[in-house]
């Protein structure tokens, strides 16, 4: 039988291993308490962390920076942050005034104008919510409401649908609107389609015909002009038999009674008759007093003349004295006490009016001794009075008021003047 011979590579090999193992024995006890020693350690001294208390109560993080209160911009505001509002809305086109900083009717427009076509509340107030947007990237661009595919042509009062709320919001848009835009043309309506054919050159009566609504949906149909307000230290108009008013002569803010006047307040004795916006508003101030004083049963049976109309009435006068068996200058100089010659009506200015009582006589009515004892707190003078005739050329008229404005009409009362008077036109 053959002996196997051990090598002496794997002596060797065998003599490593075991001197490794006996090392391995007698390091482990050491091993074992050292890592004892770090457990204990460790759970008595926990690790450090930065206390940061402190430093976040006085240290704000940049990106967390609070926005400071934004100051309310509305009509009468100014300074530099309106002129920042109207550069930015001038950038996207909704406004086309000057950037001067004040906050007027034209701002307002244009901030209404941009609330609309970004939904939001159209107050033409620029608050926190409209000027975030405003000055966001994502802002809009103006965008001009578009005219109906199929423009109708023609819409009157009384008319009702998306046609009319289009007219309506157009209107709008170019500041000769300011209720609603609910489809329903009633006298809000009117009076704005009135008032953008007064300022664009039409003929004004308060329909929306074909060239009234071919031109409101036009690039070419104007921006409202805002009427300044009048000065009240300014001296009233006179208008009398030297004192002519030219025959093309006609103010500029004319409005419909009816349109303007509730008629619990007052009747307008003709659908036509008009008179100027601001006497108008003292007019409904005037009858709301009386009615609250007892007095009620108010007509008012005439308003603005145009020249054309007046020259009407003087020569149906005439005609009817000539019928009578007068000669002509005897007609027309008997017409001259109770009709004025075209241009010499007061009637022209839209100031004055004709108050009466329906199917009564006015004089010695409870709304007469009203009116000639209360008309001057409102703005108003009796304007032919009796004692008065040779200064002021017409009889007496109780029922003829005319509007002054209070800082004129309560010196005439107190010190018992008439018109011409009170303008130092008294030869």
């Amino acid at each position: 039988m053959e002996t196997r011979r051990i090598s002496v590579g794997t002596i060797l090999l065998w003599l490593l291993l075991a001197a490794g193992v006996i090392a391995c024995i007698s390091l482990a006890p050491g091993t074992m308490d050292a890592k004892r020693t770090l457990e204990i350690e460790t759970a008595a001294t926990p690790t450090p962390t930065a206390d940061v208390r402190s430093m976040l109560a006085v240290t704000l993080d940049p990106n967390q920076t609070p926005a400071p209160t934004m100051l309310l911009l509305k009509p009468g505001v100014e300074g530099d942050e309106v002129k920042r509002l109207q550069q930015r809305l001038k950038e996207l086109g909704y406004y086309t005034g000057e950037v001067d900083g004040q906050y007027g009717q034209g701002t307002q427009l244009a901030v209404m104008l941009f609330q609309a076509q970004h939904g939001l509340e159209d107050d033409g107030i620029a608050g926190d919510q409209t000027r975030n947007v405003l000055y966001a990237q994502g802002a809009q661009i103006y965008i001009p409401t578009p005219a109906p595919t199929q423009t109708p042509s023609a819409l009157d009062k009384g008319a009702q649908g998306d046609m009319v709320r289009q007219m309506q919001e157009r209107l709008k848009e170019l500041g000769y609107y300011t209720g609603k835009a609910d489809g329903d043309f009633g006298p809000g309506t009117e009076e704005a389609v009135r008032l953008f054919q007064s300022q664009n050159g039409l003929t004004v009566d308060g329909a929306a015909g074909e060239k009234t609504l071919t031109l409101l949906y036009s690039e070419a149909a104007k921006q409202v002009t805002v009427t300044p307000t009048p000065d009240p230290n300014a001296l009233p108009i006179l208008v009398n038999r030297t004192h002519k008013l030219d025959k093309n002569y006609k103010p500029g803010n004319l409005v419909k009674l009816r349109n303007v006047l509730p008629e619990s307040v007052v009747y307008v004795k003709g659908s036509d008759i008009e008179g100027d916006r601001a006497a108008a508003g003292a007019l409904e101030q005037m009858f709301r007093s009386a009615i609250n004083d007892g007095v009620g049963d108010w007509q008012i049976s005439a308003g603005y003349r145009s020249y054309a109309y007046q020259e009407k009435l003087f020569n149906n006068q005439v005609a009817e004295y000539r019928s009578q068996g007068m000669s002509g200058d005897k007609a027309r100089s008997a017409t001259r006490q109770t009709v004025a010659d075209p241009g010499t009506s007061e009637h022209h200015t839209g100031l004055a009016f004709d108050i009466t009582t329906p199917g009564t006589a006015f004089i010695g009515t409870p709304q007469q001794k009203w009116l000639h004892q209360h008309c001057w707190e409102y703005g108003f003078i009796i304007r032919y009075q009796e004692g008065k005739e040779k200064i002021t050329g017409f009889i007496a008229e109780c029922w003829h008021i005319r509007y002054v404005g209070v800082e004129h009409s309560i010196p005439m009362r107190d010190r018992q003047l008439c018109l011409e008077e009170y303008l130092g036109e008294v030869d």
